[in-house]
């Protein structure tokens, strides 16, 4: 089944997972960085007085997901998703009108637990566990949304800000999640779909014999502690490196617009990796894909360690978002492929949970990284890749024939 085939045989399912990635960007840093310098402004604070509170704020919601997750597994998704919504319409009022920095911290967890959190995870399970003959394109169609969402609103939200100011856009944003969210949502998701609960998908899924593993389960197979360092390894460094990009700029001789223009190039490359990997998944399945995925990242990687010219950065930026691209659909389809259907929503939510530490501890690893100088910090880096190849290869073989 091609993507076209795709889309005309399920437009509301695709369609639901899509308008998930397109809405999460009301939290995601992409979007919430556009607002730091007005609420620093009114408050008088510095930079780093905002930026402890929203990482404080994205680890406490990265700790609740988990919870939430095995909700994802229980109830009806078109609930989730509305009350998801609702919690993040309230976080944006709230950081529409508030000046104390208690409310600001609380208006910043609904909005990120909701966006970057439960939204991209509700979609990401519920597409994985329903399509099981083409998830991989299911999957990319789906996320698909972010990189839309990447593509369209940072420059009409700071227009809109210039004009209007930032707490005028919190408002747009809570309007956006009223009139247009929700009510597609209940359009697009009908009362009895099988799409809607996680029991009626596993139940068709074990008429084929595939079982389904518990979250417990998961955690003390030793297939999935092989698989993590993998699904790590990208989120850690691109946030190494993206957050340290000055320091890593100004140790190589390279400016700011070299380094700009390598994160402009990863966007695009990575939205292009989204339509090929999922037809790789469908063909090779994600766990076979997964031996290769970090390949490009490493090259990357060598490159710019070993080749001190300016061509190198665009060639970090785009060999990492091959296997960022890689990774952003591999990762859920591979727990649907290897675990089933029932828990994928508390699978998924403790593995995000790990993501969000590896990215949180990244700034700190790599800046003290970085003081022994740049080729020691990425020697490290690529040992640590080439260890990930090497565990992903014998999990592989662990599989049972």
């Amino acid at each position: 089944m091609n993507y076209l085939q795709l889309l005309k045989a399920y437009p509301r399912y695709l369609g639901y997972g899509f308008l998930h990635y397109f809405f999460s960007f009301v939290g995601q840093t992409f979007f919430i960085s556009l607002f730091v310098a007005g609420i620093s402004e009114d408050r008088a604070w510095a930079t780093e007085t905002f930026s402890g509170i929203y990482s404080g704020v994205t680890l406490c919601a990265a700790f609740l997901l988990p919870m939430i997750g095995r909700q994802i597994d229980r109830l009806r998704v078109r609930y989730v998703s509305t009350v998801t919504a609702l919690i993040m319409l309230g976080g944006c009022l709230i950081l529409a009108f508030t000046f104390h920095w208690v409310w600001l911290a609380i208006g910043i967890l609904a909005v990120r637990l909701g966006g970057q959190g439960v939204l991209t995870l509700t979609a990401s399970t519920t597409i994985g566990r329903f399509f099981t003959v083409a998830r991989g394109k299911s999957l990319s169609l789906s996320i698909l949304g972010i990189s839309a969402a990447e593509i369209i609103m940072p420059p009409l939200a700071t227009a809109f800000i210039l004009a209007n100011g930032y707490r005028q856009m919190w408002l747009v944003a809570a309007a956006m999640l009223a009139f247009i969210f929700i009510p597609l949502v209940w359009l697009l998701i009908r009362r009895h779909d099988l799409f809607q609960r996680a029991d009626t998908v596993a139940a068709a899924a074990e008429e084929t014999d595939q079982v389904s593993w518990t979250r417990g389960q998961v955690l003390r197979d030793r297939r999935f502690q092989l698989i993590v360092p993998t699904i790590l390894f990208i989120p850690f460094v691109f946030t190494g490196i993206v957050f340290n990009q000055s320091d890593v700029a100004l140790l190589r001789g390279y400016t700011p617009a070299n380094m700009a223009l390598g994160l402009s190039i990863y966007g695009f490359t990575r939205a292009i990796m989204l339509f090929t990997v999922g037809s790789l998944i469908d063909r090779y399945s994600a766990g076979r894909l997964l031996l290769y995925i970090l390949l490009p990242a490493l090259a990357g990687l060598i490159i710019f360690m070993l080749v001190d010219v300016n061509w190198a950065v665009p060639a970090l930026f785009c060999l990492m978002a091959i296997s960022g691209g890689g990774i952003t659909v591999t990762a859920p389809a591979l727990w649907a492929e290897r675990y089933g259907p029932r828990f994928l929503g508390s699978i998924k939510s403790t593995v995000t949970l790990l993501v969000v530490l590896s990215s949180a501890a990244a700034p700190i690893a790599f800046t003290w990284g970085l003081s022994w100088g740049v080729t020691p910090c990425l020697l490290v880096i690529i040992g640590y890749g080439l260890l990930c190849v090497l565990l992903a290869g014998v999990e592989l073989r662990t599989m049972p024939k």
